[in-house]
Formats: structure tokens, C-alpha cells, sequence
């Protein structure tokens, strides 16, 4: 009984080692995660940059990866909208009428965010099919737009070129969940 006692404290520790390496272990293969879906992005240091602007993004599983990406484009996509919708109201004031490649880019960001909602909807409902598809659509959305204000860069430019890379990371996520 005596041995047994004396035993009691190195096998706590050796539990407590064991326990404390899994939990690390499990932590670092989910931070590879994100680490992995940026290094197959068009850009890694803004997929880094988009995806641990949320704290969430350290230790998520791949559903929670995926709502940070949809997430982070929709905010992008929504923000631009308005911004668009502003500077139309702004152009409309000033010149008595509005600019017809913004009317474009706005019906083309429109788009965009009724994708990118369809896409934060299959993520809550489980249905996964598509958001690959739904990833390209948001980009071919946001080259439309670019396309309509041209060449030199717009105002927009950055902005529509943001979205892209969101766009990309989404893609990226969303091939997570084609073999479900």
C-alpha cells in the first residue's frame, strides 16, 4: 500500500501530461486548418490577415472556418454596396442624374450578397451542396463590376479586388465540404 502512495503523484503528473499534449495537439491540427485553406488561396497573407481578424479563427473546426470566410465576404460585399448606393445618391445630387456603370456594379454587388446569404443559409441548414459554385458566382459577380467602371482603377478597384480574395478563401473553404 505504501508503494502505491508513493506512486499516486507520478501517475497524476503522467495523466496530467498526457491530458495537457492532447489538448495541444488537438488545438495545433485545428489552427492547420486555417493554416492549410490559406496556403491554397490566391493570397496568403490576406487569408491569414481575414481569417484572424476574427479570434474565433484559432483552434475552429472546419463549419466554424467556414462561417468566418462566408461572414467576413458578406460584410465586405455589404459594406461596398453601401458605399456604391452613396456615391450614386452623391452623384445624383450633383450632376441631376446617376452614373450607369455604379447602377451596374450595384445590381452586380446585389448579386454578390444574395449569393454569399445563400451560402451563410446552407452553412445554419447543413446543406452543403453548391457553395463551391456559390463561391465562383460571388466572384464572376465582382468581376462584372470591375469590368463596368474600367480601366485606370476605379474607387472601387480595391474594393471590388478585397472581395475577389474573400471570394477565393470561400471557395477554398467550401471545398472542405464536397466529399460530405
Amino acid at each position: 500500500m505504501a508503494d502505491f502512495l508513493s506512486l499516486a503523484p507520478l501517475a497524476f503528473i503522467l495523466c496530467l501530461v498526457l491530458i495537457l499534449s492532447s489538448i495541444a495537439a488537438a488545438a495545433a491540427g485545428t489552427t492547420e486548418l486555417a493554416t492549410q485553406i490559406c496556403r491554397n488561396t490566391s493570397n496568403y497573407a490576406f487569408c491569414q490577415e481575414a481569417m484572424y481578424s476574427d479570434p474565433r479563427a484559432v483552434g475552429a473546426d472546419r463549419y466554424l472556418l467556414a462561417y468566418i470566410a462566408y461572414r467576413q465576404a458578406y460584410l465586405n460585399a455589404t459594406d461596398t454596396a453601401d458605399y456604391i448606393a452613396s456615391e450614386l445618391k452623391s452623384k445624383s445630387m450633383e450632376s441631376g442624374g446617376a452614373s450607369g456603370s455604379l447602377r451596374k456594379c450595384l445590381g452586380y454587388y446585389e448579386e454578390a450578397i444574395r449569393r454569399l446569404a445563400e451560402m451563410l443559409g446552407n452553412l445554419d441548414s447543413e446543406t452543403f451542396y453548391g457553395l463551391d459554385e456559390l463561391s465562383i458566382d460571388v466572384e464572376n459577380s465582382v468581376r462584372g463590376c470591375q469590368a463596368s467602371v474600367g480601366n485606370p482603377p476605379s474607387p472601387l478597384s480595391k474594393r471590388n479586388d478585397d472581395l475577389i480574395k474573400l471570394s477565393n478563401i470561400c471557395l477554398v473553404v467550401s471545398k472542405l465540404y464536397i466529399y460530405l
